[in-house]
């Protein structure tokens, strides 16, 4: 089993409602889309595409729209070409009119999403440049968009910046010299 999960808050823009058509299905769902971005710790920001689901008559959010955000995530393998795909759970606006400067003042600091994954170790741990922390490959998918996806990461540990992407997989960082981890057996 796995899952990849983000939460955070994201700025929506050009939304539009559509319908969509099942495989091999004449059920329609409807669903709003909107792009947005994923804005990194390190400051590499990436494009996405929220798909959430909605009533056919729903009215799409205005542009600019700060929303917290909770929902699945795939990473394309070519994250820098292709973008990441949300598939919305909840979806909570922040209240207020979006054209004035009163709005981005009850936005919380809140600027890097945070993801949640499970999945299975792939590799063996590689020593960081820190000489404490260890990174292993984590594989996580999820089911998105109607089909099952893996999700692709580039892991940045604060103290070694240098680091580049490992492999096709989501990357996990823990710190040997804490206590909760110094019997893991890696």
């Amino acid at each position: 089993m796995s899952a990849t999960i983000v939460f955070g808050f994201f700025a929506l823009a050009n939304g539009e409602c559509v319908k969509m058509l099942r495989a091999g299905s004449s059920t329609a769902t409807y669903h709003c889309v909107y792009e947005t971005t994923i804005q990194c710790t390190s400051g590499v920001v990436f494009p996405a595409m929220l798909c959430v689901y909605s009533p056919f008559n729903d009215v799409v959010l205005t542009d600019n729209t700060v929303a917290f955000i909770s929902a699945k995530i795939a990473i394309p393998a070519n994250v820098a070409g292709d973008p990441v795909l949300l598939e919305g759970i909840c979806v909570m606006p922040v209240p207020g009119d979006v054209n004035t400067e009163d709005y981005k003042r009850h936005i919380p600091d809140f600027p890097h999403p945070m993801i949640i994954g499970l999945g299975s170790v792939t590799n063996q741990p590689k020593t960081l440049c820190d000489g404490t922390s260890k990174a292993f490959d984590v594989i996580s998918t999820d089911y998105v968009r109607d089909s099952r996806m893996a999700s692709t990461v580039w892991c940045v540990h604060p103290l070694c910046r240098s680091l580049k992407r490992w492999h096709s997989c989501c990357s996990c960082v823990f710190d040997t010299a804490r206590p909760r981890w110094s019997k893991t057996p890696l």
